[in-house]
């Protein structure tokens, strides 16, 4: 009897941490380093949205403005994979997929677009819960997202907002 009431109580305290948004927004702000170039590093923004499909596995898709590199404006949109695990109100996740990037004309690369593989990493902390239609988190992300010419590496802080 003790068992079966301790193997409920740790899947009922468990159920919470396992279950992913429907669906969440997040906005991303900090500076990207280019490898591959000798350009300096450059402020960089993100958006992003997504959804959790299985319990540990989320897709997600996003728009980032990598700045400038010698001159040339980098963009990129991409989709990605998003396997995460909560550890209370912490999520750590990582992130797989492609991007299309675009490079615009500059004092050192030509106008480019194309496809590339990114990946990242990150962790939130659940800083509301039980808001209105949702959660709110803070967090720190790196993304790497490759180019032709040149990767871009990002280090951002995030806000994500989980709607129910």
């Amino acid at each position: 009897m003790k068992k079966t009431l301790l193997a409920l109580a740790l899947m009922g305290a468990a159920s919470p941490a396992l279950a992913d948004s429907w669906l969440y927004a997040g906005v991303n702000y900090g500076s990207a380093d280019y490898s591959g170039s000798s350009a300096d590093s450059d402020g960089t923004y993100g958006l992003n949205i997504g959804t959790g499909i299985l319990p540990f596995i989320g897709v997600e898709a996003g728009y980032w403005d990598l700045g400038k590199a010698q001159g040339s404006d980098l963009t990129t949109v991409y989709a990605a994979i998003k396997p995460s695990i909560n550890v209370g109100p912490l999520e750590f996740y990582g992130k797989l997929g492609a991007n299309k990037y675009d490079v615009g004309a500059g004092d050192h690369f030509k106008d480019d677009d194309g496809y590339d593989f990114m990946y990242g990493a990150g962790v939130e902390y659940t800083v509301l819960d039980g808001i209105p239609l949702g959660s709110l988190s803070l967090g720190l992300a790196y993304n790497h997202f490759g180019f032709d010419k040149l990767d871009a590496n990002t280090y951002t802080l995030s806000a994500t907002f989980h709607f129910l």
